[in-house]
């Protein structure tokens, strides 16, 4: 079955459901498997460890660029065979880092990584025109629970593997892995034919066109992109700081602390019934402003190990809830155009994390974690300023929440 952009299901099972944020999870893991792999990896290559932190920004920069460049593919292409030819070329790439003999080899294959995992922002737009009026908030919720949990658990699963088998076997690992996911995709994912009959280069050209027209894409843009710029800065610095004193812990250590930011994912639930009362903008803010609060108890409270695993979660649940309420606010502007209004939204929030990666990089080497909290805090100041001129009606936003998550 073939489902063009224009038409609707009435169902979409819970099983397609489930693969696709599995899918996902799986897919957006790659981009984040190296944050706890730095120190095994400037030990490998024999490089000072804030100087092998580019492959970590490098990653992030990559994903923009395919967010810009690959993922308005979606509307005119067929999403399914899209997604199985990225997803082979991700085996490839995956290959090409676990062999890399150099930070030169490693920068150049973890750019390209980062350009062909892009599948998770092919599927949203999928999931949200195979899914009825009624249920799009609930499958999209639940789309984007999968995509926090690959984000996070990628540090888990990395850390562990690094610490007992080395870091080049977790991108074998992912390779493996990322095989198995294309026979799922290539067994129970539906077609979906783009409805835009347009050319490749007609398609981009009109990316600058639509930035500039769509006045809440430009406002929608900036928020989630300062906000997961904070969140990555955390979580790219964090390694170095459980690796010193008081800590001196190992890179899975950075993974178990990633798994009550997957918990932070899930207390969207309860952010979604905030914004079902009070409106999408009034629950951000509140929500964003937890996470100045978590950074500002960071400065000191870093170093002690419940007041850093708190920071961990109040930090996601921050970014979840400006992620839900600006995405939908894009995705009310069109549907023929949601692959690229998706893309370019994309472009900002990871060009902001790979900032994030960046700029807590070089706070850490200059003034370690007091510097890190003090850039992050910035940067969540700057996206409470632009969340603010962000028009998000009440009503809409909290009946596409339906109590769920982002989608980073």
């Amino acid at each position: 079955m073939i489902v063009k952009d224009s038409e609707k299901t009435s169902h979409i099972s819970r099983g397609l459901v489930l693969l696709m944020a599995t899918v996902c999870g799986f897919t957006v893991a790659n981009v984040y498997l190296n944050q706890t792999l730095l120190v095994s990896m400037s030990t490998s290559f024999h490089v000072s460890a804030a100087s092998i932190g580019i492959i970590a920004t490098l990653a992030q920069i990559g994903y923009a660029i395919g967010n810009l460049l690959i993922v308005p593919l979606g509307d005119i292409f067929e999403r399914k065979k899209l997604i199985l030819i990225l997803s082979f070329a991700i085996c490839i790439v995956l290959a090409l880092n676990a062999l890399s003999i150099n930070k030169t080899w490693m920068m150049v294959t973890s750019l390209v990584l980062g350009i062909v995992t892009v599948v998770p922002q092919i599927i949203v737009p999928l999931a949200a025109n195979i899914a009825s009026d009624h249920s799009r908030g609930k499958v999209l919720g639940n789309v984007a629970i999968g995509l926090v949990c690959g984000i996070l658990g990628a540090r888990l699963v990395s850390g562990f593997i690094d610490v007992h088998f080395g870091w080049r076997m977790v991108y074998w690992t992912s390779a493996v892995a990322t095989l198995f996911m294309i026979l799922l995709v290539y067994v129970y994912f539906p077609r979906s034919k783009g409805g835009n009959a347009t050319s490749y280069k007609h398609l981009l050209m009109s990316l600058g066109p639509l930035f500039i027209k769509e006045r809440a894409l430009q406002k929608a843009c900036v928020s989630p992109g300062m906000m997961f710029a904070s969140f990555s800065a955390f979580w790219t610095t964090l390694v170095f700081l459980l690796h010193k004193h008081p800590y001196s812990y190992g890179s899975d250590m950075v993974g178990v602390i990633g798994l009550v930011g997957i918990a932070g994912a899930f207390a969207t639930l309860i952010i979604g019934r905030l914004i079902d009362t009070k409106g999408a903008k009034f629950a951000s803010l509140l929500c964003m402003s937890v996470s100045l609060l978590a950074f500002i108890g960071l400065i000191r409270g870093g170093y002690w190990l419940p007041g850093l695993i708190l920071g961990a979660l109040l930090i996601t649940v921050g970014t979840q809830a400006n992620q839900v309420a600006c995405q939908f606010t894009i995705f009310q502007l069109g549907e023929e155009k949601r692959s690229r209004l998706n893309g370019l939204y994309m472009v900002s929030t990871f060009l902001g994390g790979s900032l994030g990666s960046y700029m807590g990089l070089l706070a850490w080497s200059k003034w370690q974690w007091h510097g890190v909290c003090a850039i992050a805090i910035l940067m969540i100041v700057i996206s409470c300023c632009s969340l603010i001129s962000i028009n998000i009606p009440k009503k809409t936003i909290g009946n596409f929440t339906n109590k769920k998550g982002s989608n980073m």
